[in-house]
C-alpha cells in the first residue's frame, strides 16, 4: 500500500475522531448523531453533482448501505444509554475489522498476506482489549456490550457494501453521496418517532455547530476511506480507519484533561505497531 493511501486513511481516522469528539462533548447524543448525519446531505448532493449519479445497477447497494448505517446509528445511540463512550466505542470499532477480514477472505476470497493479517489482528484486538479493560474498571450493563457488538457487526456490513458499491460506481463521491442521502431519509423517521424534539434542537447554536463541523468532518473522513478502497484491500482500509481510537485518546487527553494511563500508552504502542506492519506489508 502506498504512503499516499496510508496517510489519507490516517487523516480520515483523525477526522473521524474529531466528529466523535464533538458528539461526545454533547450532552444530547441523539442531537450529536442527528447533526452529523443530516450535515452529510449538502456535501452528498455536491459530491453527486460533481461526480454524477450512480448507475441504476448500484442503487440496490445504496439502499442496503443506508440500512446498515441506520442500524449502526441506532445500536450505537442505545449502547451509550447503558454504557460509557470509552467502553462502547472501542468494542464497536475494534470488532468490525476482524469481521470484515473473516468475511472478505472466506466468502469473497480476498487475497491478504500474512503481514496484512498480523497487522489487522494486532490493531483490532488491541482496541477491543482497551474497551474490555474499561468495562472492567467501570461496571456497565451487559446490554451495552451486546449493543456495541451489534454496532460493530453493522460497521462491518456497511464497510463491505460501501467498498463494493464504490468499486462498482467507480467513484467514492458518487456512491457515498447517494448513500448519505439514503441514510438521512431513513434516519429522520426514527428521529421523529423515538427522539422527539431533536429536529427542533438542530436549529439552535449547538445543533448548527454539529451540522456544519461534525457533518463536514464525518463526510470527508468516510469519503476518503471509500476512495482508499479503490487502491487497497477493504479489510486493510477498515483496520487502519479504526486507528481513530488513538486520535480520540489524544483529543481527550489534550482538551478534556483525561488521564494518560499506562494502559492507554500500551494501546498506543501496539496500535502503532499494527500500523507499521500494515504499511510494510
Amino acid at each position: 500500500m502506498s504512503m499516499t493511501v496510508t496517510l489519507a486513511i490516517l487523516s480520515a481516522a483523525f477526522l473521524h475522531a474529531l466528529w466523535n469528539f464533538l458528539v461526545r462533548k454533547s450532552d444530547d447524543k441523539a442531537l450529536g448523531m442527528a447533526g452529523v448525519i443530516l450535515g452529510h446531505v449538502p456535501l452528498g448532493v455536491a459530491g453527486m453533482l460533481y461526480a454524477g449519479l450512480p448507475s441504476w445497477e448500484v442503487w440496490p447497494l445504496v439502499m442496503v448501505s443506508g440500512g446498515f448505517h441506520l442500524c449502526y446509528q441506532i445500536f450505537l445511540l442505545n449502547a451509550y444509554r447503558f454504557g460509557e463512550l470509552t467502553q462502547v466505542y472501542p468494542i464497536a470499532r475494534g470488532s468490525s475489522p476482524l469481521i470484515v477480514t473473516v468475511v472478505t477472505v472466506t466468502v469473497f476470497s480476498a487475497e491478504l498476506t500474512t503481514a496484512h493479517l498480523m497487522g489487522i489482528t494486532v490493531i483490532s484486538l488491541t482496541i477491543i482489549g482497551h474497551g474490555l479493560h474499561q468495562y472492567r474498571i467501570v461496571k456497565a450493563s451487559p446490554t451495552s456490550l451486546l449493543l456495541a457488538l451489534l454496532a460493530g457487526l453493522c460497521i462491518a456490513g456497511y464497510t463491505m457494501v460501501d467498498g463494493h458499491g464504490t468499486r462498482q460506481a467507480g467513484s467514492a463521491l458518487s456512491f457515498y453521496g447517494a448513500s448519505t442521502i439514503m441514510n438521512a431519509l431513513m434516519f429522520v423517521p426514527y428521529l421523529l418517532m423515538r427522539e422527539k424534539g431533536t429536529m427542533t434542537k438542530l436549529k439552535q447554536r449547538d445543533g448548527i455547530k454539529l451540522l456544519v463541523i461534525g457533518g463536514t468532518a464525518s463526510y470527508l473522513a468516510y469519503a476518503t476511506v471509500l476512495w482508499a478502497v479503490l487502491f487497497a484491500p477493504i479489510a486493510v482500509v477498515s483496520s487502519l480507519r479504526e486507528t481513530s481510537v488513538l486520535f480520540a485518546l489524544l483529543l481527550g487527553t489534550v482538551f478534556l484533561r483525561e488521564r494518560l494511563t499506562l494502559a492507554k500508552i500500551a494501546m498506543t504502542v501496539l496500535v502503532l505497531t499494527g500500523i507499521i506492519i500494515l504499511r510494510l506489508a
